[in-house]
């Protein structure tokens, strides 16, 4: 009955026992090789000896239709040994012979492009053991197929690199490296803390080293900084400038720089603080800080142009919730349009950004009141 029908459930398994030729075999084949997420193949198991009729069955077709039909398990194992061989070689090339020793794993993959690489070369080694999984020749790749998982879910709770998952890698896989994380000390379910966590100092402290300590600070900070940037991205700008500044003063100082970061990362859990132009942090504070951004990072402003800049930006949040409001206002582009070009009329009218520069703020303001949309309607 599995042999008929479109709306027969998908298989990846099937087992033949009795003779089958032509285009009831080729139907048989298909059944199996109908494609399904995370679903990278599918197995024949030939306990009669149908295989040998296939060539027969196949004739019919072209040799480039054909290519690929059916692959014997068997050829699956030069391919896992060259992927195993060139997963290493991530790390071999960098100086690591033995990826047991995780914390420089872990520590090289701090390189994006390493990191690019090794996630490429891992989800086709894993792909590939999946493969050839239960059987006996898998076995030699087990140890490395477990250490090597961990690698991924350390390195993406500390570099906060979602990229660095287990997906598409078959159950066998996923299951097998799930028991070694989880006695190893890792939850798979749980994701990397946050910054604004309560725990998040606690967490710090449990480390074994400043230089440890040091880098998850960092890496939260950044994730945070990079998260949030879209709703204030001159106040968070401020801050990425400032983080790396500690980086470069404290290089290779752990101890210092721990003390650096303990108190950068409190800052940045405080949030932007209150100034003395009195306007709301959350609302009104980040477009003012785009006009002073524009107007010049090294410019010092006096405190009338300070109020002046306030006044303005009062006006300009106000006119902002007024026209947001409209029912689907993200989805209409002529609406969108008019604000920006009020936008150019304000600015050009208070004298605020030079001419070249007023649309470019324009466009700058209409997109950080997107991001700001709920606080704003609210």
């Amino acid at each position: 009955m599995l042999l008929t029908g479109f709306d027969a459930p998908i298989e990846q398994v099937l087992y033949l026992d009795r003779s089958m030729q032509g285009h009831e075999l080729l139907q048989a084949i298909a059944r199996v090789n109908r494609t399904y997420s995370s679903k990278s193949c599918g197995f024949v198991v030939d306990y009669y000896g149908v295989a040998r009729h296939l060539k027969k069955a196949l004739a019919v077709y072209s040799a480039e239709d054909i290519q690929g039909a059916l692959i014997s398990l068997k050829d699956e194992l030069p391919k896992l040994g060259d992927q195993h061989q060139r997963m290493l070689a991530v790390f071999q090339g960098q100086g690591i012979h033995d990826i047991a020793d995780v914390n420089a794993c872990i520590d090289l993959l701090r390189d994006i492009k390493i990191r690019a690489e090794f996630v490429v070369k891992l989800k086709q080694f894993l792909e590939s053991l999946d493969i050839v999984m239960p059987r006996p020749e898998a076995l030699p790749y087990i140890r490395d197929a477990k250490i090597l998982g961990y690698i991924n879910k350390a390195a993406a709770n500390l570099y906060r690199d979602f990229q660095l998952n287990l997906y598409g890698a078959g159950n066998k896989v996923r299951q097998l490296i799930d028991e070694y994380i989880v006695a190893s000390g890792i939850d798979p379910q749980v994701p990397p803390i946050s910054i604004m966590d309560a725990d998040f100092e606690s967490a710090v402290s449990a480390r074994t080293s400043d230089r440890a300590k040091a880098s998850e600070m960092e890496h939260a900070a950044r994730y945070h900084i990079s998260k949030n940037f879209q709703e204030d991205p001159a106040y968070y700008k401020k801050l990425s400038e400032r983080l790396e500044d500690i980086l470069e003063k404290f290089q290779d100082k752990w101890a210092e720089l721990v003390e650096a970061l303990r108190q950068f990362t409190q800052d940045l859990r405080q949030g932007r603080p209150e100034d003395e132009t009195q306007l709301d942090t959350k609302t009104q504070a980040p477009f003012f800080g785009i006009l002073v951004e524009e107007i010049g990072l090294d410019q010092e402003l006096l405190k009338p142009e300070l109020d002046k800049l306030a006044a303005i930006t009062v006006e300009m949040v106000e006119h902002i919730r007024q026209e947001i409001r409209i029912v689907d206002f993200w989805r209409n582009a002529h609406a969108q349009n008019v604000l920006r070009g009020w936008f150019v009329r304000f600015l050009d009218d208070n004298d605020v950004i030079s001419f070249s520069r007023q649309q470019a703020v324009s466009d700058r303001i209409v997109e950080l009141a997107k991001a700001l949309h709920a606080r704003l309607t609210t």
